[in-house]
């Protein structure tokens, strides 16, 4: 136990940062880049669950206040419906799992730092529209893939905080999460992802909120678990 929280100490800590920091006045400012991609995520999770389902995504809006809206076509009925709306923070948190998975591994900072900075420019090309996110959403990708020229410790570090940031979106969002209405760039935006699946599916908003955020933290504690070193034999 001494040895995981040895070297594993720094994640923890990066976690527990995240949480406050996102959660309380001005905190959100230190955190701003990573609430942008965190944003980014959310969105192409929610389009890519439509793409999935044999839709499509109609174009994606990345907001300076953190907020995002994707606008997909997808298969009418109940089920699609709850699985578009609940695709961004089950999505964003399995592959923020996925990635903390993989961390340890030679090169993931700086093949995955790539991945995600190109990835972001062509979404760019492809789905963003507004304004800001058109500006916003390449520059942080370019940021991203500039940063793998860093050393492979600083790049995986980089890396290691953008999983974290994807495992607790749900978490560092949780006054978002348990309301019932949606407010994007400050203005009312219909109901919320928890909100519309459980008008799909009957079960109450808090039910489908509280089983995201418990989803993020076994995904955490997963991945740490899974990518811990074996024990030595004697």
């Amino acid at each position: 136990m001494s040895g995981f929280l040895k070297r594993e100490g720094r994640l923890l800590l990066a976690a527990a940062a995240l949480i406050v920091l996102m959660n309380v006045p001005y905190g959100r400012y230190v955190l701003y880049p990573f609430t942008i991609f965190s944003t980014w995520i959310h969105e192409m999770c929610h389009g890519l669950a439509a793409i999935v389902l044999g839709g499509s995504i109609r174009e994606i809006e990345i907001f300076s206040d953190g907020s995002g809206l994707a606008y997909t076509a997808r298969p009418t009925g109940r089920i699609p419906t709850a699985l578009v709306a609940s695709a961004g923070y089950v999505g964003t948190a399995v592959i923020g799992g996925g990635m903390l998975l993989v961390r340890n591994r030679r090169h993931a900072g700086t093949v995955g730092l790539a991945l995600l900075g190109g990835a972001m420019v062509l979404s760019t090309l492809l789905w963003v529209r507004n304004l800001f996110g058109v500006v916003a959403t390449p520059l942080l990708g370019v940021g991203l893939i500039v940063a793998t020229r860093a050393s492979a410790e600083w790049a995986g570090r980089l890396y290691t905080f953008l999983a974290v940031t994807c495992c607790l979106n749900a978490i560092t969002s949780i006054r978002v999460l348990f309301g019932s209405n949606l407010v994007v760039a400050g203005k009312p935006a219909g109901s919320s992802d928890a909100q519309t699946v459980a008008d799909a599916l009957f079960l109450p908003a808090p039910v489908w909120a509280a089983s995201w955020m418990l989803l993020a933290f076994l995904l955490v504690g997963g991945a740490l678990y899974s990518s811990r070193e074996p024990p030595r034999r004697s």
